[in-house]
């Protein structure tokens, strides 16, 4: 009997029309801070959920937009040639002019003096590979004391910092005190599932959810997201009817088409690629169409960076100071920036870590006799899929709706960028519409590629459209 009525009422759900039951679509709500560096300083920020919709968080997520970019400035030697006193081409300057920590850690040219650095004339800026020549034009050495014509490039840090919410709905803190970043979020790089929330939490339209942060790590500056992964449930419900009836399982498998596999249902992704250039603070953007046939069921996301290069060929032709030593041997400190890619300066370089003692010798004065054919080997360029940063925003055109209340960071809305992570699972598969498009925005902060951005899910075939 109870079997039966359970049947009946499975019947009538699936055969409610679509348009009286609530749109349940995937949302993330994000909190941006900014990172000062200083430990013990507050910062605070909040999210204002929707006035049309409830809002259901099932998991929480964090990552670290760090400005990872640190001035550089050196005293240049003096460059032999018809120069005025005082005046150096920056295409001369050698590698014994620079720091060791900066050869060691990584160095790049300013992304905003890039123009100075290598003339207005210049490939353009959408080359997909933006190899330039270096301007020739003298510039003062003490401007190199003063303006940041290059960057040292610091290693991805570990950030540090106490944490507290509080529901302005309900009036109720979700922590007893501020708590550690770590013992309750995991890892800022992304490499740990989304914590789960031991019980969703609904919020009502038009709630406020106060966060605050409270700095620990030194010297660590840039940007902090926060977010909240869920789902809204607004007005009625824009799913064609097949998607809905596709969607209606039994009992004990009531989610998607598990126990009900279907020829007309078949896996499938949507791929969205972006050209990234390396410009931070470029914005790209990029539509896909969702098939004809019956509409789309995304229940998942994930991305990567492609690289098209990762070596650094020094040019041996071009030895300003003379020609290699004797026996295949080059002395380091002769090596001039002009004989390096243009793009790997641009993407930013240094020695590999492995090679480090063979570079430098036992006083940390680089070597005088290093193998020219180990030369291409011994740096490498800091443009890695690893380190590939950029907030993203996605629409659905069939809706009108965006899926967030704001960009949001690629480690704290997807998860780690080496792919050492589940993929990201949306806590409600996101139905598109037949003929609708997904729009999808990049922000670049950090990287240059070829990136993929991935959903990951289902479509379901019009009747008669697979036998």
């Amino acid at each position: 009997m109870i079997a039966a009525r359970s049947h009946r009422g499975q019947m009538r759900a699936r055969r409610r029309p679509a348009a009286g039951r609530g749109d349940v679509v995937p949302y993330d709500y994000g909190a941006v801070f900014r990172i000062s560096g200083r430990p013990g300083n507050v910062v605070q920020s909040v999210i204002n959920t929707a006035p049309d919709s409830l809002f259901v968080a099932v998991a929480i997520g964090y990552g670290f937009e760090e400005d990872r970019g640190r001035p550089l400035t050196f005293e240049p030697a003096a460059q032999p040639g018809e120069l005025p006193a005082g005046m150096v081409r920056l295409g001369d300057i050698t590698l014994d002019d620079l720091p060791a920590s900066a050869l060691l850690q990584g160095f790049r040219v300013n992304p905003r003096f890039k123009q100075q650095v290598f003339g207005f004339d210049s490939v353009g800026e959408n080359a997909s590979v933006p190899e330039r020549g270096f301007s020739d034009d003298p510039v003062p050495a003490a401007q190199l004391r003063q303006d940041s014509f290059f960057q040292q490039v610091k290693s991805p840090a570990e950030i540090t910092f106490l944490f507290s919410m509080l529901d302005s709905g309900t009036g109720r803190e979700l922590q007893d005190e501020p708590v550690h970043n770590i013992a309750s979020l995991g890892k800022s790089d992304g490499e740990r599932p989304f914590r789960l929330l031991a019980q969703p939490i609904t919020f009502l339209p038009r709630t406020t959810m106060r966060l605050q942060i409270v700095e620990r790590s030194q010297d660590v500056r840039g940007n902090l997201f926060v977010v909240f992964y869920g789902y809204q449930v607004v007005g009625s419900s824009g799913c064609p009817e097949l998607l809905v009836r596709q969607r209606t399982g039994t009992p004990l498998c009531p989610t998607e088409t598990i126990g009900h596999p279907s020829a007309r249902v078949i896996p499938f992704d949507y791929v969205t690629t972006f050209q990234l250039t390396g410009r931070p603070q470029n914005v790209i953007e990029s539509e896909t169409t969702v098939n004809a046939e019956g509409g789309f069921v995304a229940s998942s996301i994930g991305y990567g960076l492609l690289v098209e290069e990762n070596d650094v060929l020094i040019d041996r032709s071009v030895f300003t100071l003379g020609p290699p030593q004797g026996g295949g041997l080059i002395d380091l400190a002769r090596i001039t920036l002009r004989q390096f890619p243009t793009s790997a300066l641009l993407d930013g370089i240094r020695i590999r870590p492995e090679l480090a003692r063979l570079a430098f010798k036992d006083n940390g004065q680089l070597a005088n006799q290093f193998p020219i054919t180990s030369l291409d080997e011994l740096f490498e360029r800091l443009n890695r899929p690893e380190d590939v940063s950029f907030r993203y925003a996605i629409f659905d055109s069939g809706r009108g709706r965006d899926l967030q209340n704001q960009p949001l960071h690629n480690i704290a809305g997807l998860g780690s960028a080496d792919g050492d992570r589940p993929f990201k699972r949306l806590a409600r598969s996101m139905i598109f519409q037949p003929r609708s498009t997904i729009r999808m925005r990049v922000e670049e902060r950090f990287g240059r590629g070829t990136l993929f951005i991935v959903l990951q899910g289902y479509k379901v075939l019009a009747t008669g459209a697979a036998r």
